[in-house]
């Protein structure tokens, strides 16, 4: 394992992929491969070194000064992201956790209750319940996913608020929204460019909004209206364009990134379905980058089935090559 390196490129051996050169301590270091090189960066490092590596675009790759190894339109292409806009609400209850003089006393006794037998409070994970609904009757499963939270979860908690609430998100699950990655720099240590598009299509807007309306069905239940409060962004009294608009301005990702280097039969797709970069030889990628689509859930339990299914292929070619040697041999 080697630490506190970034990978630049890909290197070559004519059309197959021979190993990778790094960037560490201030010095370039290549490293040879024995039989393959496997890419596991992400829906956004993946792409970028690919290119890096003269696999992208053409055109945008003799931009930048690229050699172009092969072209590969749509490496970078077809980014796709959970959208998710998220309900909070501030409470006069300091059960929740938050930020006060009351919360601080009671976090103090939970910490105590905690050392003793490890309950109370701060067992919390935060993100207590979820469910997945339709955003409409007609359909054949679910689009929408919600996260119940007990804390304000305001801009990834980026944005900190006194006082004590609970948040709901609500999440598209099938976003039609695709948005791209391209290179900002033939050197992979800067930062790709990244634009998700978000909402450019107006379907995932519509999901959102008719989602919101149900989840604030949920916050009128007695279970939790019965605790008062006050929405920081949203009421019951927007209209439907109040709504959207606020739901347009404060609507992110939740972390999901995929299908930028999608896997696929066709000629165009960057992977096959055996995860082997095509127009070139000896390269896989394995992670949410080569999926086709977006699942409808989260993206953690499907990578880790990417790499064991890349593992399965890995071995598999490697027994054939020993059983050829072994024939050759004899």
């Amino acid at each position: 394992m080697i630490a506190n390196a970034t990978v630049l490129r890909v290197t070559f051996d004519g059309a197959r992929a021979s190993g990778v050169e790094l960037a560490r301590g201030g010095a370039i270091e290549t490293l040879q491969a024995r039989a393959e090189v496997i890419l596991a960066a992400g829906a956004f490092n993946s792409p970028q070194v690919l290119m890096c590596s003269g696999i992208g675009p053409a055109d945008e790759l003799r931009a930048l000064g690229i050699a172009v190894r092969h072209d590969a339109p749509e490496v970078g292409r077809n980014l796709i992201d959970h959208i998710d806009f998220t309900f909070n609400k501030r409470v006069h209850s300091s059960e929740t956790v938050g930020y006060s003089l009351r919360g601080a006393v009671r976090m103090t006794a939970g910490f105590v209750r905690y050392l003793r037998g490890r309950r109370g409070m701060l067992t919390t994970n935060v993100a207590e319940a979820g469910g997945f609904l339709k955003s409409r009757p007609e359909l054949d499963r679910p689009d929408l996913q919600l996260h119940f939270c007990t804390a304000l979860v305001d801009d990834h908690s980026r944005r900190l608020h006194w006082g004590h609430g609970y948040s709901l998100h609500v999440c598209v699950l099938r976003p039609a929204s695709r948005g791209t990655l391209t290179l900002a720099s033939a050197d992979a240590r800067v930062a790709p460019v990244i634009d998700p598009r978000f909402l450019s299509d107006t379907r995932d807007l519509d999901a959102l909004a008719q989602g919101a309306r149900l989840a604030r069905r949920i916050l009128d239940a007695p279970a939790l209206a019965q605790l008062g409060g006050r929405e920081l962004y949203t009421h019951g009294e927007q209209s439907d364009a109040q709504l959207r608009e606020t739901i347009a301005r404060h609507a992110d990702t939740i972390y999901h990134p995929a299908a930028t280097c999608r896997m696929g039969g066709d000629a165009r797709s960057v992977v096959d379905p055996q995860l082997r970069v095509r127009g070139v030889t000896g390269l896989r990628i394995a992670d949410a980058s080569v999926m086709p689509t977006l699942i409808g859930g989260n993206t953690n339990a499907p990578s880790v089935m990417i790499g064991e299914r890349a593992a399965d292929f890995i071995a598999q070619t490697r027994s054939a090559r020993d059983t050829v040697l072994q024939r050759v041999d004899a």
